[in-house]
């Protein structure tokens, strides 16, 4: 039942409850709360048919996004309006994009506790995950997903009615935040399109209403086809499980034709069908719409092609090159007898015009070309069997042609078509789409926009080569411009073309600004700096330079700098032009100067070899290009206040140009950050440096390198979180940090967990932080990492060039992530907001920076943590628990630093994911809390040991000798919170170890938990060993059982070897399972789909499953299946091979159910029937102790075959996706023809 009235209104679920409470303040446009006589099953939180003036649009992450009012009936479910949202995330590498949409009031209280929400959703297979947020009474959020574990997101086209439960038990009453968001981290899956919501509900009981829309299945053809024979019948099949199909509501549309009349719609079987005789060859879309009797309603469109009959067929190259010509030619296949064609062709009118067409030889040809609105009809007549390229249409690429964002390809269509043979028409076949993209000759970048600075291009040739002799030239409103330089010692200019109007400014000699073309009455209108104000300057003034030309050809490296592109503010454009070929229009915008003349926020940062080397950076105005590094050492100084010039040593330093907001999305701004990196120091002694240029230097700091004694103690601090967003959070970080080094005097540099800053793409927070950091770091190193607060806009820009790390990290992440090494230990610095594919390419670099370790003691840094420790954040995957945490826990690294919680707390060791509580071996995760003014709560979660939730800045100091890791962790007030070591596990180690008394903590409030070290082990003596009998010897690994035909099976993987490449449009190569998908293909193992795509996370059925498992191994049979429900199934023969072979049993009825999805635990019971596995004494996984499956489940995991979701879950009831499937099989012939 849907309750209108109460649309907008705080939901009161009866009557007696409104009586009770009286009427509370309401939201929504009438601010009015209605009450039901009786409790309703459902309550309509938001269907906007009242607009969205009052709903909360409030998009994160994204490129671009916007929220409309949709008043198009076929977008709108219910009513007369629904909301659709246009978004663009495409690049964001930012994590997660998303959109939040609620009331602007903000939450919204509920009396009662929904159990689901519901909403009716248009989307287009997106992959994009939504979920509804809400808070409990004490403000902790929490949400109902409408993805599963597996996050399948919007994985439909067209309306489809959707439900998540609502978390039950939370503390009440609960409040609504957002109706929805949206969001994606993946970014094969960013994209640029629409969704449309509508009918937001809140649902307290199940009701039995059909929202289930109608299915439209594709049967002959199926989707994107290709048929080499005449159809004989088109066959769609329609079905609905709920009130049953409304026919009148039918809708069928062949190529923009009405056949619905022609169609016929059986409901015995369930078929659309329409005779094949006649669907012409060619081309075809096919568009079926119908809705169920309680008008839930369904769309399919889907092309098809049928290379059959006499039809027309367009050619061409699959690039269009800038200003060239594109030559797109029509032919007739399978010619019979047409002897006049006719056509219309549609084209972008932005990227193309139609220059010429050219018919075949004694073809005649008329045609009418509308260029402006991109369509050419072509007629021909005369056309015979010897003339069947009968035409070829020459378009002209524009030069400013481009892709538009979210464009993969530019698209000519055919309309209209007509073949005639003795005056009658015999067919009207549409000739296949024809797809192109756009290519450019020459590359043009281009750096250097600040206000008056100069500007360097660079041009390089399609090889990537830099190319020489390339013009740079303005296109648009400066190519139609001059400019003008003022000759005299001043000159007025004058408000209006009249001398005797109000003089704006005096303008002095040699100043230079954009002008008209041409004076007009002795006066030159003239563009001021400002980009905005237009004044009148004296022609005789002035002398002038039309902009129409060259600004000057590039060099041997493929440069050129020029000083003429920034005179004004605004947005302008240029190209690389040589002859008739040219590069893309490079749009580009003249920005204000950030910085000053002097250099700025002076920092030194961490190096891989700090006994030896010194790394700074620094800022200025970006027209100082060149800067110096100065350096002596202190015993060279001399006494004076000035050092002996003759023991200063100087480097020229490096430098990059930025663009950025001084305010999160405000004006934006040029600076320049400079770095040096001094290699060659003496270790264990003290340098004063200095940075500048010519007159304007900084003043001078001290620097020490460290020793390169192992046996001497390395100290460092580990902060977290700062978040210096304002004065008070500047205030809170100086002080803890000068607390920090005053207690620690003998620090030798600072690791930072992330979040310096609250927003990363205000620069004027990074100003802040640098500010409140000056009182150690010009002359303590520090290591930074990315927080996901830092990444915003530009700020992972700012991470990298205004600072200095090691370049030594993956490809695409270079200092991002990176590594250096202090005495006897190694340290490891990841980035925890990447890409899912930047996170997998970390993991590989991380294994085999690990591998080439020889240092005693390991440390690693990142910000999200793979064990959480803020309340409501147990469950929460994060990438590095994905991908990191395995790693490092089996390469053994001893101390993991972390942020994001704000929450100080440490784990217990951890192995494989779980904490070890027995003994100190695994890896210890130390959360370092907050170092800023931003709090969360905590909750001590089974594998955190320790946790200090008190709302107050700390930090930790660390100290590494040669028998542990040492870390106390204090307050800004001095008081320790916790302190613990980490030592090394030794083989007599006792499985309870003894703890070692700990000091009482002194918090500034009262603790919430009683801090404990971790144990030093108490040695045992060595037993004397006792000799037992021999034993029969068991497999100690997996070996394939005599179901298998090892030669079989060599055979088959042996394919891959000889097999051509293989790729699915859906499974990128920085997929997880792109190797595996690949090389099951190569082996034959399983194919794709005819659009070309392999469908990664689509379920799959026994019965698929089966087959699979039948090719892999090589397993038939020519018995018959017992199974009642397998006889002329298309998997028959596959199901009865693994039945001979005792590999599939079936059920208790004698069904194998073919058709059902097959569970993970399923998959791992079959593919153990074909191994003598041997049972593990590991447990990995929380969930599978009660599995029938749990033995093979725990061997396969041991063996490296099958790994768990997170968290320690395996979820073995949970259905298989195609890609996993195919994961599990590699796997397993990999380990057993390994061995």
């Amino acid at each position: 039942m849907k309750i209108r009235a109460l649309r907008k209104a705080i939901v009161t679920l009866s009557l007696v409850t409104l009586l009770a409470g009286g009427l509370n303040p309401g939201f929504g446009h009438n601010n009015h709360v209605y009450a039901a006589d009786m409790i309703t099953p459902s309550v309509m939180v938001e269907d906007f048919e009242d607009g969205i003036s009052d709903v909360k649009f409030n998009p994160k992450r994204m490129y671009d996004a916007t929220l409309h009012l949709e008043d198009n009936q076929k977008h709108v479910r219910n009513g007369q309006y629904s909301a659709r949202i246009d978004y663009d995330m495409i690049g964001i590498v930012d994590n997660p994009s998303q959109i939040e949409v609620g009331y602007k009031t903000g939450n919204i209280p509920l009396t009662g506790y929904p159990t689901k929400v519901g909403m009716w959703v248009y989307g287009n297979n997106e992959g994009h995950l939504l979920t509804t947020k809400f808070r409990d009474q004490g403000g902790s959020s929490f949400q109902a997903e409408f993805y599963d574990a597996n996050q399948t997101g919007i994985d439909w086209s067209g309306w489809k009615y959707i439900e998540a439960a609502v978390p039950q038990g939370k503390p009440g009453p609960i409040v609504l935040e957002l109706f929805f968001q949206l969001k994606q981290s993946n970014m094969s899956k960013k994209n640029k399109g629409s969704i449309w919501v509508d009918d937001i509900t809140l649902i307290y009981e199940d009701s039995d209403e059909d929202k289930d829309v109608p299915t439209i299945k594709p049967i002959s053809p199926v989707e994107n086809d290709v048929l080499n024979a005449p159809l004989d019948e088109l066959k769609v099949e329609l079905t609905d499980n709920g009130a049953g199909l409304d026919l009148d509501t039918l809708s069928v549309l062949l190529d923009g034709t009405d056949i619905t009349d022609g169609a016929n719609y059986s409901s015995d079987t369930g078929l659309l069908t329409y005779p094949g005789e006649y669907v012409d060859g060619g081309y075809h879309e096919l568009v079926v719409d119908v809705k169920d009797k309680a008008g839930n309603p369904a769309s399919k469109t889907y092309a098809f092609t049928i290379n059959a009959g006499e039809r027309l067929f367009m050619t061409s190259a699959g690039e269009a090159v800038s200003n060239e010509i594109y030559p797109v030619q029509v032919s007739i296949k399978d010619y019979l007898n047409a002897e006049s064609v006719k056509f219309a062709l549609n084209y972008d009118a932005s990227t193309l015009q139609v220059e010429s067409i050219t018919q075949a030889a004694g073809v005649a040809l008329d045609s009418a070309i509308d260029n402006d609105h991109g369509v050419v009809q072509v007629a021909l007549d005369n056309v015979t069997a010897a003339t069947h390229d009968v035409v070829t249409v020459n378009f002209r690429v524009s030069s400013h042609a481009i892709l538009g964002r979210g464009e993969n390809y530019k698209t000519i269509t055919m309309s209209n078509p007509n073949l005639t043979a003795g005056g009658v028409q015999t067919s009207s076949p549409l000739a296949s789409p024809i797809h192109y993209t756009i290519a450019f000759p020459y590359q043009l970048a281009m750096t250097g926009v600040g206000l008056g600075t100069s500007s360097t291009f660079t041009v390089l040739d399609r090889e990537g080569k830099p190319y020489e002799g390339a013009d740079i030239v303005f296109t648009g409103l400066l190519k139609q411009s001059s400019v003008v330089t003022v000759n005299t010692v001043t000159s007025s200019v004058y408000e209006d073309d009249d001398t005797s109007s109000d003089v704006l400014m005096v303008a002095n000699a040699g100043e230079r600004y954009y002008a008209s073309a041409e004076a007009e009455d002795g006066l030159f209108e003239v563009f001021l700096a400002d980009g905005q104000t237009t004044g009148y300057i004296s022609e005789a003034d002035v002398s002038s330079q039309l902009l129409s030309g060259s600004l000057g050809k590039t060099d041997a490296n493929g440069q050129l700098t020029t000083d003429l592109t920034t005179l004004a503010l605004g947005t302008y454009q240029v190209q690389a032009v040589n002859g008739d070929q040219n590069s893309k229009v490079v749009n580009y915008e003249v920005v204000e100067q950030y910085g000053t003349d002097e250099p700025q926020y002076v920092q030194t940062y961490v190096a891989e070899d700090m006994s030896s080397q010194l790394s700074a950076a620094w800022q200025t105005k970006p027209d100082q290009t060149f800067t110096y590094i100065q350096y002596i050492e202190a015993s060279d100084w001399g006494t004076g206040d000035s050092p002996d010039v003759n023991h200063i040593k100087q480097q020229q330093a490096e430098s990059e140009l930025q663009v950025l907001s001084m305010k999160e999305n405000g004006t934006k701004g040029e600076i320049r950050f400079h770095n040096a990196l001094i290699e060659g120091l003496k270790a264990d002694t003290t340098y004063k440096y200095r940075v500048g240029y010519e007159d304007t230097w900084s003043e001078w700091h001290e620097y020490s390198t460290v020793d390169q004694n192992k046996s001497t103690p390395t100290s460092f601090l580990f902060i977290t979180d700062s978040h210096t967003n304002q004065l008070q959070g500047m205030q809170t970080y100086q002080e803890l940090m000068t607390s920090a080094l005053t207690q620690y005097p003998s620090t030798q540099f600072i690791m930072h967990g992330g979040d310096m800053v609250d927003v990363g793409g205000a620069f004027e927070e990074w100003q802040k932080f640098w500010q409140a950091s000056s009182v150690y770091a010009a002359t303590l190193p520090t290591a930074l990492t990315l927080g996901n607060h830092d990444v915003k806009s530009e700020g992972k820009e700012v991470f990298t060039k205004g600072a200095n790390f090691p370049k030594n990290g993956p490809a695409s992440q270079l200092q991002y992530a990176y590594s250096y090494e202090v005495d006897d230990t190694h340290f490891v610095v990841l980035n925890s907001e990447g890409t899912e594919e930047q996170m997998i390419e970390q993991a590989a670099w991380l294994k085999e920076d690990l591998d080439q370790n020889d240092k005693k003691w390991t440390i690693a840094m990142f910000h999200r943590p793979a064990y959480h420790t803020e309340n409501g954040r147990e469950s929460l995957v994060e990438y590095t628990q994905t991908y990191f945490a395995p790693i490092l826990e089996e390469k053994k690294v001893d101390l993991v630093l972390v942020g994001h919680d704000h929450v100080y707390a440490r784990t217990y060791p951890m192995l494989e994911g779980k904490p070890n509580k027995a003994t100190n071996e695994g890896t210890v995760y130390l959360d370092g809390g907050a170092s800023g003014w931003k709090f969360y709560d905590g909750t001590q979660y089974n594998y955190l040991n320790f946790i200090f939730d008190e709302d107050v800045p700390v930090y930790s100091a660390i100290e590494i000798t040669d028998d542990k890791i040492r870390v106390e962790a204090r307050t800004s007030a001095g008081n320790i919170l916790d302190e613990f070591s980490v030592v090394k596990t030794t083989d007599n180690e006792p499985s309870t170890p003894t703890p070692t008394p700990t000091p009482t903590p002194t918090p500034t409030s009262p603790s919430t938990s009683t801090p404990v070290t971790t144990p030093s082990p108490v040695p045992t003596s060595t037993p004397v060993p006792t000799p037992t009998p021999a034993q029969t010897p068991t497999p100690s690994t997996l070996v394939f059982n005599d179901k298998v035909d090892v030669d079989v099976v060599k055979a088959i993987v042996e394919k891959e070897q000889s097999a051509p490449a293989v790729s699915f449009t859906d499974v990128p190569a920085s997929s997880w399972s792109a190797s595996v998908v690949e090389r099951a293909a190569k082996m034959g193992i399983v194919t794709g789909y005819s659009d070309g795509s392999y469908r990664p996370n689509e379920k799959v059925t026994r019965a698929e499953f089966a087959m699979m498992l039948s090719k892999a191994f090589g397993l038939t049979d020519s018995s018959s299946s017992s199974f009642s429900d397998t006889q002329g199934h298309w998997a028959s023969e596959a199901i009865t091979a693994l039945q001979a072979k005792g590999i599939v049993t079936g059920y208790v009825d004698g069904s194998f159910r073919p058709n059902q999805e097959i569970s993970r635990a399923e998959i791992v019971g079959m593919l153990a029937r074909l191994t003598n596995y041997v049972p593990s004494t590991s447990n990995p996984f929380s969930d599978v102790v009660t599995s029938w499956a749990s033995e093979q489940i725990n061997a396969f995991a041991t063996a490296g075959i099958v790994s768990g979701i997170g968290n320690g879950l395996f979820e073995p009831n949970e259905s298989a996706s195609r890609a996993e499937s195919v994961a599990m099989i590699i796997r397993l012939l990999d380990k057993l023809l390994a061995q």
